[in-house]
C-alpha cells in the first residue's frame, strides 16, 4: 500500500513539475515568437508597398486585412493575413493586393504541411503563379493555377483560399464588383460543363428550361468523399433556388462547393447539348 502511494506522490510530483516547466517555456518563447512575427509582417509590408506612411487594421472571422496608405492619403493596396485548413494543418498566410486588386505578393507565416511534399507551398515555383492575377480572374486550379501533383490538398486549398481572399478585398475595401454570369440571355437546354478537381474533373449536367436553372446533377467528381457530401447536394439546391451562382459556399467543404459552382458556370457558358453543343470541358 506505502508503495502504491509512494508512486501516486511521485508520479502527481513529475505531473506538477512538467507543467510548471511547459508554462514557464510558453510564457518565455511565446513573446519572442509574437515579436519575430510583427518583424516578418512589417518587412513583408514594406517589402510589397515601399511607399507605405501607415496602415489601418480591419478584422473579419479568422482574417485580418490591413489597409495601406501613402503619405498623401491615398491608398496602395491591403495585404490580408488569411488562414485556411491545408493537409496536415492550418496555414497561415499574407496576401498583398495593390489597389488594382492584383496580386503583388504571398509570404507562408505558418504551416505544418509535409516536408517534401504540402510544404511545396512555400517554393516561389507555385506563388508565383499567382503574381499579376486580379480580382477578375477566376484563378481556377488546375486551369489558371497548378495543383501540384502528390499535394493536391496543400496546394488546392491555397489556391481556393487565395480565390476568396483577392474576393474578399476587392469587394469590401477597393470597391470592386465581381461579373456574375447572366441567366436572361440561356437559351433552353442541356448543358455540360467541367472543372479540374483534386484527384480529376469534376462534370455537371445541367437542365435549363423556361429561363430558369431547373435540375443540376454530378456526372463525375474526384473529390475527398469525406468533404464532397458536405457541398453536395446543398450547392445544387442553392443555385436552383436564388437561381444564382453567387450562393454563399461555406458549407465545410468549401473547395468542393466552389467547383460545383464553376462546373455550373462552365457548362452555362458554352452551347446546350441539343444544339450541337458538346462537353464543354
Amino acid at each position: 500500500m506505502r508503495d502504491v502511494l509512494r508512486l501516486s506522490f511521485t508520479l502527481a510530483v513529475v505531473a506538477i513539475v512538467s507543467a510548471v516547466l511547459l508554462t514557464g517555456v510558453h510564457n518565455t518563447t511565446e513573446p519572442v515568437i509574437r515579436e519575430r512575427e510583427q518583424r516578418d509582417f512589417l518587412e513583408a509590408l514594406e517589402r510589397f508597398f515601399p511607399d507605405i506612411d501607415e496602415y489601418e487594421t480591419e478584422e473579419t472571422g479568422d482574417h485580418r486585412y490591413d489597409l495601406i496608405f501613402d503619405e498623401t492619403g491615398d491608398k496602395l493596396g491591403v495585404m490580408a493575413t488569411a488562414k485556411t485548413q491545408g493537409y496536415d494543418g492550418t496555414i497561415t498566410y499574407n496576401l498583398a493586393v495593390d489597389s488594382s486588386a492584383e496580386i503583388i505578393g504571398i509570404v507562408i507565416v505558418s504551416h505544418s504541411e509535409t516536408p517534401g511534399i504540402g510544404d511545396v507551398i512555400t517554393t516561389d515555383n507555385f506563388q508565383e503563379q499567382f503574381i499579376g492575377k486580379s480580382f477578375e480572374d477566376p484563378i481556377s486550379d488546375g486551369e489558371d493555377v497548378d495543383v501540384v501533383s502528390g499535394a493536391t490538398l496543400s496546394t488546392g486549398a491555397m489556391i481556393g483560399s487565395i480565390r476568396r481572399t483577392v474576393t474578399e478585398i476587392g469587394e469590401n475595401f477597393l470597391d470592386k464588383e465581381r461579373q456574375v454570369l447572366g441567366l436572361e440571355d440561356i437559351s433552353d437546354g442541356i448543358y455540360r460543363g467541367s472543372v479540374e478537381g483534386t484527384y480529376g474533373p469534376l462534370k455537371v449536367e445541367v437542365e435549363f428550361k423556361d429561363g430558369r436553372i431547373n435540375s443540376i446533377e454530378v456526372l463525375e467528381h474526384n473529390e475527398t468523399e469525406a468533404y464532397y457530401v458536405d457541398a453536395y447536394p446543398k450547392i445544387p439546391e442553392k443555385i436552383i433556388e436564388e437561381q444564382s451562382l453567387n450562393v454563399d459556399v461555406q458549407t465545410g467543404a468549401t473547395l468542393s462547393a466552389e467547383r460545383i459552382v464553376a462546373a455550373v458556370e462552365k457548362a452555362l457558358e458554352g452551347a446546350p447539348e441539343d444544339t450541337g453543343g458538346g462537353d464543354n470541358n
